[in-house]
């Protein structure tokens, strides 16, 4: 018998491990918070990113880019399905491309506040796919790739789970959007379950890549390892924000060498950091710490902000929801503080009389005062009341 035990041991942990996994990705939507973080973050960074570029938006990806052809055609950017490609044009005049960008950004709002959300993220996506066509020499870069992956995979999540029109929609109406399909032809409801806890292994899967092959070409050299990787590009002119804080990063070498070496071996370690919760939230600290300070230190706030945006599907929910009830017990909405102390019944009289009883009011005596009103004989007996010097509930 412990023989066949043993024999079937193996099969059971197997069976086991099977159904977790079902039920992992099946039963419960993972990272609402964290996709609803990068939802946010994707949305208003793209308003911020397209402002930025509309004083040179002829020059940059309209008809005055024609300096860059030459570039344009050896890159992959352009190998979308239709009608990706045909979007946008850097051929067409500047007021056309000007409306159309002002129509994108607008789009980046609706997708930044989670307002209708299987509609206006396939539009977001496609019509940021489209005007990347324009200049692959500028929106092809490492972190507009990353950029433009993770929006790919948040296709398949449920983006607007909170923090957006579209769950205070279903917060007001009581009841969760229908399930997808036309008519009597619907999807069983496991399945966008399914898709959005994919779309979490995706984008973790695309994280532990760039921090594992970061680390890797890191540790080929020197450079990193003994930090001069990290001090020499503190002093560029073309790599600062702020003059005075790079200089005083660069003073202190050896914080130079600690970081360089953490932000190496954090990235490097990141996956066997996520395995158990301790370790994950020291993991978590040294990537957004590197992250921040590459943004801050290195002028590049919008790689930071991406990688920074995709570590959010780390943290649990439990740990958002806890974040959540103590922002609101500290900085929530109160209830206005009144005038006064409430009044107790027995002295509502007093306070809300201001004008002396008529002579014929049950509740007066002959003198005219305020008195005991008139018990009704069939009206039953009301409770004793708490004295008048008892604190009043709020």
């Amino acid at each position: 018998m412990s023989g066949h035990q043993m024999t079937a041991s193996p099969t059971n942990i197997f069976a086991r491990l099977w159904e977790f996994v079902l039920r992992w990705l099946t039963e419960t939507r993972h990272a609402s918070h964290g996709l609803a973080l990068m939802r946010i973050g994707f949305g208003s960074m793209t308003v911020v990113i397209l402002a930025l570029y509309l004083p040179n938006l002829s020059y940059s990806f309209g008809a005055g880019s024609r300096w860059g052809e030459a570039l344009f055609r050896n890159s992959s950017v352009n190998e979308y399905l239709w009608p990706i490609p045909q979007l946008f044009a850097r051929d067409e005049p500047d007021t056309l491309l000007f409306i159309k960008v002002l129509v994108l950004m607008a789009v980046a709002v609706l997708y930044a506040l989670g307002w209708r959300m299987r509609i206006v993220s396939p539009v977001f996506v496609m019509l940021w796919l489209g005007f990347a066509v324009t200049n692959p020499v500028i929106l092809n870069t490492g972190h507009y790739q990353t950029f433009r992956i993770f929006l790919l995979f948040l296709l398949l999540a449920d983006t607007s789970r909170c923090w957006s029109l579209d769950a205070r929609r279903r917060a007001r109406r009581g009841a969760e959007d229908p399930a997808l399909g036309f008519g009597r032809n619907r999807l069983p409801r496991w399945v966008p379950t399914l898709a959005n806890n994919v779309a979490v292994i995706l984008i973790a899967y695309q994280l532990c890549i760039i921090y594992v092959t970061s680390a890797l070409w890191k540790l080929q050299g020197t450079t990193w390892v003994s930090g001069v990787a990290a001090y020499y590009p503190l002093q560029l002119e073309e790599l600062t924000l702020f003059p005075w804080l790079n200089h005083l990063a660069w003073q202190f070498a050896p914080a130079v060498f600690v970081a360089s070496w953490l932000s190496v071996y954090g990235q490097l370690l990141f996956p066997v950091l996520l395995l158990t919760r301790w370790t994950r939230v020291v993991g978590l600290i040294l990537v957004t710490g590197m992250h921040a300070s590459i943004g801050i230190l290195l002028a590049l706030p919008w790689f930071s902000l991406v990688m920074i945006l995709g570590d959010m599907i780390f943290i649990r929910e439990r740990t958002w929801e806890r974040a959540i009830a103590w922002v609101r017990e500290r900085w929530g909405r109160r209830p206005r503080a009144a005038a006064g102390p409430t009044p107790s019944a027995a002295e509502a009289p007093a306070v809300t009389g201001g004008a002396e009883p008529e002579p014929g009011d049950p509740g007066a005596d002959g003198n005219g005062a305020a008195g005991p009103a008139e018990r009704d004989p069939e009206r039953p007996a009301e409770p004793e009341r708490a004295p008048a010097h008892a604190p009043a509930i709020p």
